[in-house]
């Protein structure tokens, strides 16, 4: 596995730089307080709106724009006050569509008195260091799924620790856990429809690479005042500047994980908490580079994982980006079986259908609720009264546990093991 760890020379380059930031990042914490009643104090006084700002305004990032926009047309009270990009041209266009403040470094958004809530949406790296520092700044945060990079699994347990002692409400992406559809399975198994559950198999199915290689704006973009390589590296390696990383990061393992990573959390985070299971035993492996070897890709097109559960179930999980046939996800128990019709991960499905081991078959309609508003709905209701929201980062770890034990099995060859009196990834 490559070597994450910054070197003590290119941390001293810019600790000037660093120090200022975290002073002000360190100043918002100071102003905040480490408690949520001032901050509520000073959303009151505006029609108790809650002041957003957002971290990365790429695809993902601009989507939460749209749609924070349209649940403020529809009566939410929440007002867009600033983003933060580290590509200048991206983030003074969304600060534009929004109407909001503009800073290039994500400290300066946390230092904003005004900004109450943060939303980050940036590569996969940089999403747990940024939680880090706005819970230490005194905001709450919705952040996007995965949690973390596949090899923050020990960052992951520090954001949990964190969150707790600093009562900070922190919502992971996982949009499922927010969707009306998966209760009602959740709901079937438990009135014993299937009897014990024992294994689940489904899969994720695209073809083409294109969610990995993504869009480049500017092939002749250069680090500057306008693309800050550094902020965009993290705690990464140290490697010269190339556009294709910076643009198109998803193909490159020190920013992803390819289907593991970037696909399976739709995947596998409704089916974790529709059977109430925590951390896998053991995660075994397979797949690899098979279609899209261009471009310079480095994560899988083409990956399979099995995870076995300490509850006595296996849950499978495939996926390739050479062919989009799907086919039905089923959870099997020892007394009949589920599939989903049709489904949109994280959403619903069509129809569902059971299979009792005796007896005939039953279809139950089936629906697609719009998640993603719900979830952010259920994130602002949880800042207003503290309680915990429905994809905490205490589910967040859960999952990021068997993302990086699947990661760390296919990329040693080995089967990762979890010990759960440790919490940690045994290989």
């Amino acid at each position: 596995m490559r070597n994450t760890v910054q070197s003590e020379k290119a941390r001293s380059a810019k600790t000037s730089r660093r120090e200022f930031l975290g002073a002000a990042a360190a100043g918002a914490a100071a102003a905040t307080g480490a408690s949520f009643a001032p901050r509520i104090a000073r959303a009151q006084n505006v029609n108790d709106q809650l002041g957003v700002g957002l971290i990365g305004v790429g695809g993902r990032g601009q989507y939460h724009v749209r749609m924070l926009q349209s649940m403020i047309e529809g009566g939410e009270k929440i007002r867009i006050v600033a983003v933060s990009d580290a590509y200048a041209p991206r983030m003074r266009s969304s600060a534009e569509r929004s109407k909001a403040k503009s800073y290039m470094h994500h400290q300066e958004l946390l230092a904003d008195k005004e900004v109450d809530v943060v939303c980050i949406a940036s590569p996969d790296r940089l999403h747990i260091p940024q939680a880090l520092d706005a819970i230490r700044a005194g905001k709450d945060v919705y952040c996007e799924k995965p949690m973390g990079h596949w090899s923050q699994f020990d960052l992951s347990k520090k954001l949990l620790e964190e969150t707790s002692k600093l009562n900070r409400i922190v919502q992971v992406g996982n949009q499922g856990n927010s969707s009306s559809f998966w209760p009602r399975i959740r709901e079937m198994i438990q009135k014993g429809a299937i009897g014990r559950p024992q294994h689940v198999l489904a899969g994720f199915y695209r073809y083409g690479d294109w969610g990995e290689r993504m869009p480049i704006p500017d092939k002749e973009a250069q680090p500057g005042p306008d693309l800050d390589w550094d902020s965009f590296l993290g705690d990464a390696p140290k490697v010269p500047f190339s556009v294709e990383r910076f643009f198109s990061w998803r193909m490159f393992l020190d920013y992803a994980g390819g289907p593991c990573t970037d696909l399976f959390p739709h995947v596998y985070t409704p089916i974790l908490s529709t059977l109430g299971l925590k951390t896998p035993s053991l995660a075994s492996t397979s797949g690899g580079i098979f279609k899209y070897d261009d471009y310079g890709r480095e994560v899988p097109d083409t990956f399979n994982m099995c995870l076995d559960f300490p509850e006595k179930l296996s849950v499978v999980l495939v996926c390739t980006l050479a062919n989009e046939y799907m086919t039905e996800p089923a959870i099997r128990g020892d007394e009949g079986t589920i599939t989903l019709q049709n489904p949109v991960w994280e959403v619903g499905c069509d129809t569902v259908t059971l299979y009792p081991r005796k007896g005939e078959p039953t279809v139950i309609a089936g629906e697609k609720p719009n998640s993603t508003v719900a979830h952010w709905k259920n994130f602002l209701q949880c800042v207003r009264t503290r309680e915990k929201p429905v994809s905490d980062v205490e589910f967040g770890c859960n999952v990021q546990a068997a993302l990086c034990m699947g990661m760390l099995s296919y990329l040693q060859k080995k089967t990762a093991r979890f010990d759960a009196a440790r919490q940690e990834i045994i290989l």
